[in-house]
C-alpha cells in the first residue's frame, strides 16, 4: 500500500506546501469501491447481461481499471471512478428492467405476440428512445445520469406494479 499524503493541520496552503514534490501525482485509489465495482460486473457477466456491451468475461472490469490505474491526479481518479460507478449503476437497473420484462413475459406468454417484432428488442429500443430523448436535452453527464437513474426506477416500478398493462401501454 502506498502512504498517504502528509498535510499540515494549520490550513490548506500549508498543507499544499508541506506535501512538496516527493507527493506530487499520488492517487490515493477507493480499493472499497473498484472491489464492489469489480464484483458487481462479474454478477452481470454470470448473467450474461447484454448490457455489458459484448465484451468477454474480464474484459469491461479491465478497461475500467486501465482507466483508473492511469489517472494523472486524485481529482481525474475521482472523476473517473464516480462516473464508471454511476455508469454501472445505469447497466445494473437496465439489466434488472430487462429481466422484471422477461418475468412478465413468461408470466403472459401471448403478450409476447402483441410484440411488433423481437420482445427483447422492442424493449431494448423502448429504452434507447428515452436515452435520445434526454440526449437532446443537451445536459451535462451527471444530469443526464440522474435522470435515466430515475426514468430506469420508474420502469422497474410500472413492471412490478403494473406488468401486462405496462407492457401493453408503454412498450408495446
Amino acid at each position: 500500500m502506498e502512504p498517504f499524503p502528509e498535510t499540515s493541520t494549520e490550513g490548506a496552503s500549508t498543507a499544499s506546501a508541506d506535501a512538496g514534490p516527493p507527493h506530487e501525482g499520488t492517487v490515493v485509489r477507493n480499493a472499497s469501491l473498484e472491489s464492489s465495482m469489480r464484483n458487481r460486473i462479474v454478477r452481470l457477466e454470470q448473467d450474461n447481461s447484454p448490457y455489458l456491451l459484448d465484451k468477454g468475461k474480464g474484459a469491461y472490469w479491465s478497461d475500467i481499471k486501465r482507466e483508473l490505474d492511469h489517472a494523472p491526479s486524485q481529482g481525474e481518479y475521482t472523476r473517473l471512478v464516480s462516473f464508471e460507478n454511476r455508469d454501472l449503476l445505469l447497466r445494473e437497473l437496465k439489466h434488472e428492467d430487462l429481466r422484471l420484462f422477461q418475468r412478465v413475459l413468461e408470466q403472459n406468454p401471448p403478450l409476447a405476440d402483441q410484440a411488433p417484432y423481437n420482445p427483447e428488442e422492442v424493449f431494448q429500443d423502448f429504452l434507447d428512445e428515452h436515452g435520445d430523448q434526454l440526449d437532446r436535452l443537451q445536459l451535462d453527464v451527471y444530469q443526464r445520469d440522474q435522470l435515466e437513474l430515475e426514468f430506469l426506477a420508474l420502469v422497474r416500478q410500472g413492471l412490478k406494479r403494473d406488468g401486462p398493462a405496462y407492457i401493453r401501454e408503454r412498450i408495446f
